[in-house]
């Protein structure tokens, strides 16, 4: 039986921290489908649980109930999770790096994104319509082979 070759799951939630574990679940479904190795699958994981939870955390200075809606698509050699929100704009590609602290003394913040651009092979982002749009891709080998 031939193995899927691409999937693609949308998913929307709200913006509720709880609701990070629906982002998990679908992504953890299409990389067991796809045969997604675990390292490129957790690198992957974190990164979408560290854009999501800041768009959640910091989108909306005034709160309200807001949508994430997120597509995962993946592909037999890469994932590319889409997050489109109508918070605040933030381009994550523009973060500055991390400046270095003494032991002990770092200030909460600023690893997360400097994170993401170590974790995932490409990073994009557009502001279209009022909504951030920002799409991560990940590249990786699959651990399924093919038989002859």
């Amino acid at each position: 039986m031939p193995q899927p070759t691409a999937r693609s799951v949308e998913i929307v939630i709200r913006n509720d921290l709880m609701e990070l574990a629906t982002l998990r679940d679908g992504l953890e479904q299409i990389g067991a489908e796809l045969g997604v190795p675990g390292k490129p699958l957790m690198q992957l994981q974190v990164a979408l649980d560290e854009i999501a939870s800041n768009v959640i955390n910091y989108g909306w200075p005034d709160g309200g109930h807001h949508e994430l809606r997120v597509r995962i698509t993946g592909q037999q050699d890469r994932i590319e999770v889409e997050i489109v929100d109508d918070g605040r704009e933030f381009d994550p590609r523009q973060a500055p790096a991390p400046e270095p602290q003494p032991a002990g003394r770092r200030q909460p913040g600023g690893l997360g994104i400097h994170l993401v651009k170590q974790l995932v092979d490409r990073l994009e982002y557009e502001r279209v319509d009022g909504r951030n749009r920002t799409v991560v891709t990940k590249q990786y080998v699959s651990d399924r082979r093919s038989s002859l």
